[in-house]
């Protein structure tokens, strides 16, 4: 059984002194016989017998309630006895964010973070049970299972807690490295949740966490945190260094991402000079390529330390296609992760889409697609369109598909009829990446598009048309999480529910096929699905006037845009779209900045600009940002002195396990039975 307070056990050496006062004050008498007394004498013998008996036992009543009085202030306390229970346990966070790259005492911060991370677990010892995680924007636990598999560090993989796993965990940890490069921001309070939930699911007596981080402010404010256990001790490393000679591109700005070949655009660049030393005349350099094709800009600029400036380049005329930039200051200084910043242009003419009529019209009455065309085109046929995303291209599909190598997109207003050798044509051009969106009509029939399904460009099984009897067909409920109807997620950008449609094809969609918007009454009115490279979407009412009075609305223009804008991949953030370094997009392919191409858009990925920001915190400000209390000795005391110390030093602090709450009573029972038995016994 421990102690909390071992040194009052000391107290026990006093048992002598009630043995002593027996030995000096028992009565000494002198024998002397008589004979009137014999008979007297046998009593008294067996009297003496049973009042020495009581002194015996009044010596170690007396002597038990100084004892019960040592042990009570030694406050005993009882050990845990399940057997997957440690003795100890231990939470290690390193700051693995971009800014733990700066180099001190010859060699970078995340290195010596991880060296001394290996030193507390060497010093561990083996009934410790030791969680590490490595921490940025988000935390990234490690196992033993990243050594073995050669993984990166930080994988996101639960900890086992058995005995074997943990000693395999341990080893691991002893050859654990750090990342040859980094590049996300600093949260703290994501790592801090993680440390919370790790010490409150442990079953241990002793919780221990230790932070190596480099304190910089600008990870404060990201995540709000919930406070550690009172029980968890906080030990706080400091890594960092008062002050860094940085220099830093924070910002591009690009006045239009998507242009027409031949414009050209101006490039902003905001730069900081977090140096404590003035900056004059940095170069900064702008260089653009595409393919073979290159443009190089220069410039220079002079800060003050710690100022911020901007600078503009303005980019000459740029021919058709996908053109990657870099901005970059050519300055020596102590962090070269945020010295370059990426962006990217996309030159390109308007989206070519061929619109294909189901048979031939009446040159004097409007065709299908006519009304689509003009919103397309945003002018009437024979004027001078606009600079329109879009240009479309009505065409007979009776007379057959002869231009799908010259279109992105492909429109059939109810289709009907197509013949097989042009259907198969589009479905094998839809799976080599081409786009397809289908609308409604009379003519959409099982019989009619026969050779569509044996292209496979239907999207479930057609069961012929549903019609309006009492209330119109309207858009009740769609995915609000779908990127063609994000902006129709705020009402005053228009109701869609407005829109009424007198009749409907109905379709029982494919288990490949997703029902991204319904009628009111469950019928899908907006089907998708992928072929191979390809997407395929059904909008189940016509584009025209014969089901609706829709093309009168304001709502039909801006969201036949925006189904042509989704499958061009102009919605969504568009052809160009600047993604976090730590989201989960781009962590699935890259892990470095860059610009980098996607299946529908042109992916641009920078350092976050906070880590550029040298600033930092001082203890007692992370420690009241988070509530902690910090154990300030934490990097200078050994572990097994802090393990062993602890029980020796007096603890003020009442534990949970203590059990001298059952020693008081027995010291109080002792008492009185001492007293009932020393009542009772003669001198």
């Amino acid at each position: 059984m421990p102690f909390v307070q071992p040194q009052f056990l000391g107290v026990l050496a006093a048992l002598t002194i009630p043995i002593v006062i027996h030995l000096l004050f028992r009565r000494r008498s002198r024998n002397v016989n008589l004979g009137t007394l014999r008979f007297l004498k046998v009593v008294l013998n067996e009297n003496a017998k049973r009042r020495k008996l009581k002194r015996w036992m009044l010596l170690a009543l007396r002597m038990a309630c100084v004892a019960l009085l040592a042990v009570l202030f030694a406050r005993p306390y009882l050990v845990a006895r399940e057997a997957n229970t440690k003795d100890r346990f231990v939470s290690i966070l390193i700051d693995r964010s971009a800014s733990m790259q700066l180099k001190d005492r010859g060699g970078r911060l995340l290195d010596r973070a991880v060296e001394e991370a290996r030193e507390l677990v060497q010093r561990c010892g083996d009934k410790t049970h030791i969680e590490l995680a490595f921490f940025d924007q988000a935390p990234h636990p490690w196992t033993d299972r990243e050594s073995r598999s050669g993984g990166a560090a930080g994988r996101s993989v639960a900890t086992g807690r058995a005995d074997d796993v943990s000693a395999r965990t341990r080893t691991s940890l002893l050859a654990l490295a750090a990342p040859e490069t980094t590049w996300s921001g600093t949260n703290y309070g994501a790592a801090l949740a993680w440390a919370r939930d790790a010490c409150l699911t442990a079953p241990h007596r002793r919780k221990e966490l230790y932070i190596y981080t480099d304190l910089q402010r600008s990870g404060l404010d990201w995540t709000n945190s919930e406070p550690l256990p009172s029980d968890v001790a906080v030990h706080l490393i400091d890594l960092g260094r008062p002050s860094v000679n940085n220099v830093a591109v924070t910002a591009v700005q690009v006045s239009r991402t998507l242009i027409r070949p031949g414009d050209s655009v101006v490039v902003s660049a905001t730069v900081y000079n977090s140096a404590p030393f003035p900056l004059e005349k940095a170069p900064v350099v702008l260089s653009l390529e595409s393919g073979t094709r290159k443009h190089v800009l220069r410039e220079k600029i002079s800060l003050d330390a710690g100022a911020v400036g901007a600078i503009a380049f303005e980019l000459p005329a740029l021919g058709e296609g996908r053109w990657k930039g870099m901005v970059r200051i050519e300055w020596d200084d102590e962090l070269s992760f945020d010295n370059q910043r990426y962006f990217a242009v996309l030159a390109a003419p308007p989206v070519p889409i061929l619109l294909v009529e189901s048979e031939t019209h009446d040159p004097a009455l409007p065709g299908e697609t006519y009304f689509l065309e003009i919103a397309l085109r945003l002018a009437l046929p024979g004027e001078s369109y606009v600079d329109s995303p879009f240009a479309p291209n009505s065409v007979d599909g009776s007379a057959g598909l002869s231009d799908l190598k010259t279109a992105r997109i492909v429109v059939l207003a109810n289709p009907a009829g197509l013949r097989r050798s042009d259907a198969q044509r589009l479905g094998q051009w839809v799976r080599e990446g081409g786009r397809l969106l289908v609308f409604g009509g009379e003519r959409v029939e099982t019989a009619g598009v026969r050779t569509l399904a044996a292209a496979g460009l239907t999207v479930g099984e057609l069961r012929g048309t549903a019609r309006a009897r009492e209330l119109p067909f309207r858009l009740q409920e769609w995915d609000e999480a779908h990127p063609l109807f994000e902006p129709f997620n705020d009402p005053q950008h228009g109701d869609l529910r407005r829109l009424a449609f007198t009749a409907c094809t109905r379709i029982d969609p494919a288990d490949d096929a997703q029902v991204v918007a319904r009628f009111r009454g469950g019928h899908p009115a907006l089907v998708e699905k992928s072929l191979d490279r390809g997407k395929i979407l059904w909008f189940t009412s016509t584009c025209d006037r014969e089901w609706s009075q829709w093309t009168r609305s304001r709502l039909y223009l801006p969201f036949m845009h925006q189904m042509l804008g989704y499958l061009a991949g102009l919605t969504g953030g568009g052809p160009i779209r600047e993604l976090p370094i730590d989201s989960a997009a781009h962590q699935a392919v890259d892990a470095a900045p860059g610009v980098f191409l996607r299946d529908d858009f042109v992916a641009v990925v920078n350092v976050s600009p906070r880590e550029s920001e040298t600033d930092r915190c001082t203890p007692d400000d992370f420690a009241n940002r988070f509530q902690l209390k910090l154990n300030e000795d934490a990097a200078e005391v050994p572990v097994e002195q802090t393990q062993t110390s602890s029980s020796a030093a007096p603890s003020t602090d009442l534990r949970d396990d203590e059990i001298w709450h059952w020693f008081v009573l027995a010291l109080i029972g002792f008492l009185l039975l001492e007293g009932f038995v020393a009542n009772r016994t003669a001198a």
